[in-house]
């Protein structure tokens, strides 16, 4: 995936919905930013895409880690979304 798909949005400007459909119809990813903090919103598919990877060149004890540890994160957000904001 190229950075030209990547897009950058300060989270205080960010519309949600907007960028939920953007991801999801799988035109790239999202990066929020609020300062210096970021994080990276990607679609279910790319997530499964990439932990698939993961498991394909899993050979080693570092990449098994980062395997559960990616495994543990996406089941906590999938779990513990809560409640939709207004």
């Amino acid at each position: 995936m190229s950075v030209e798909s990547f897009q950058t949005v300060d989270v205080a400007q960010a519309d949600l919905r907007r960028l939920h459909d953007h991801v999801a119809r799988g035109n790239g990813r999202v990066i929020l930013h609020a300062g210096d903090d970021h994080c990276v919103l990607i679609s279910k598919t790319e997530l499964d895409c990439l932990e698939r990877a993961l498991e394909l060149l899993g050979d080693s004890e570092e990449v098994k880690d980062l395997a559960r540890s990616l495994g543990q994160l996406a089941a906590t957000a999938g779990a513990g979304a809560g409640p939709a904001l207004a």
